[in-house]
């Protein structure tokens, strides 16, 4: 006779699932938290790079339209948007888990007006030059998110060390401010005790924004 087998399926499938799948209130790891803090406080410069060179060139390029000047011009702009493209493919791929953001490699050759029209045509080069537009306000949120978060919670757990050295105005009415600049050891240790409640939050904001911000990269970037 064959023996029964008496493991419930229901208690592998829940212990399996159970063992496989973390909480999603943990936190994520420090490279990974470093990762998130480095994409967003590098997207202001990177915006605003490649919005000063797009623009200067698509500028530069409309106006030498009725000239044949025009051409080599916009050819050098798309080419500038694809370079930036590719380096913005490999910052969103850094923080994405799901692996890098490829685009197909389309070859522009032969003279010059032949790479003009290649160059041109090239539905990849715009969608390139669209997300180094908006790179910029995307960016500058980002660079802003993080910077205030990560100040804030740094500047509240390490105010013991330094607060010495700035004035007391404890004689103000205001509650908020008193509890701002207070030397006194409660308001000290609220102030310690908020930037520890400041970090997690800094953490997972980043860690949406990042992730969000790369995604919304991949959509325009992968093709």
């Amino acid at each position: 006779m064959m023996a029964m087998s008496t493991t419930s399926p229901t208690t592998t499938l829940s212990s399996s699932s159970s063992s496989s799948s973390p909480s999603s209130l943990s936190l994520p790891r420090p490279a990974t938290i470093g990762r998130d803090a480095l994409y967003l406080v590098a997207g202001l410069p990177a915006g605003v790079v490649t919005f000063s060179v797009l623009v200067t060139g698509l500028a530069t390029a409309a106006g030498l339209a009725v000239t044949l000047l025009g051409i080599p011009v916009l050819l050098a702009t798309l080419i500038a948007a694809r370079a930036m493209g590719d380096v913005e493919r490999r910052r969103a791929g850094w923080v994405l888990a799901d692996g890098a953001v490829r685009r197909t490699d389309r070859l522009w050759r032969g003279g010059l007006w032949s790479r003009f029209t290649a160059s041109a045509t090239d539905v990849g080069a715009w969608r390139d030059t669209v997300w180094g537009l908006i790179l910029l306000p995307l960016g500058t949120f980002g660079f802003s998110v993080a910077v205030t978060l990560w100040s804030s919670a740094v500047g509240f757990i390490t105010q013991p060390l330094w607060y010495w050295a700035v004035p007391d105005d404890s004689d103000t009415n205001n509650d908020a401010l008193q509890f701002l600049s207070s030397h006194a050891a409660g308001p000290q240790a609220a102030r310690v005790a908020a930037g520890l409640v400041l970090i997690p939050v800094a953490i997972f904001i980043c860690r949406a924004l990042a992730d969000a911000t790369a995604r919304s990269a991949r959509a325009l970037l992968q093709h």
